[in-house]
């Protein structure tokens, strides 16, 4: 009995600490978020990053409204462009090429998209953003329940950065609960890394 109570101490301990850091995440990134595309500052890029692509290209429900929200913003914002991230399944389906491809049909001009096609988490999405090309003010577009996580990753990697929910109005949103244990593992992972980002 007793190591049955010294177990769901602990677990409660844990739980009270990811939501702690949840909410911590979201209240920092609250400054940062839009809520229209009407609300976008100038920026340098709208990035979206990847998500499930079909075999036959066609996007997920998920990332299509991703797409669809960065597209409106990049037709009022004609200076910026548009950052595609993602991995490439091998032998299979490439999220970049395919974004870019949805994008391109829509009416963005190829010279206006960059393919990051070695962004396998958001982190490194936000990471490239900064290093590999040389970004300082973007807006990010993906659903709400990411879109904290997201923001405080970029303000700590010290990106410019506001965030824009690819959501219909009024929609309800989905909470993953696994976000906790990611958005939990993120803050260790900049708070590790804060020195190696410093420059």
């Amino acid at each position: 009995m007793r190591i049955l109570k010294s177990i769901v101490f602990i677990l409660g301990v844990m739980m009270v600490v990811l939501w702690v850091v949840s909410t911590y995440i979201e209240v920092v990134a609250r400054r940062l978020t839009i809520s229209t595309a009407n609300q976008v500052p100038e920026i340098e890029a709208v990035v979206v990053p990847g998500a499930s692509v079909y075999r036959s290209g066609k996007l997920s429900p998920v990332l299509e409204k991703r797409m669809l929200a960065a597209i409106q913003v990049l037709q009022l914002r004609p200076s910026a462009r548009l950052l595609v991230s993602g991995h490439t399944i091998p032998g299979g389906y490439s999220e970049t090429r395919a974004m870019a491809e949805f994008a391109r049909k829509r009416g963005i001009n190829t010279a206006r998209i960059v393919e990051d096609a070695s962004g396998r988490s958001t982190y490194v999405t936000l990471l490239h953003c900064r290093r590999e090309f040389g970004l300082k003010r973007v807006l990010l577009v993906t659903q709400a329940y990411h879109l904290p996580r997201a923001l405080y990753i970029g303000s700590r990697l010290g990106l410019d950065i506001r965030g824009l929910a690819a959501t219909d109005s009024g929609e309800e949103q989905h909470f993953p609960f696994r976000e906790y244990f990611v958005r939990f593992k993120d803050f260790i992972l900049l708070r590790i890394s804060k020195g190696f980002n410093a420059n």
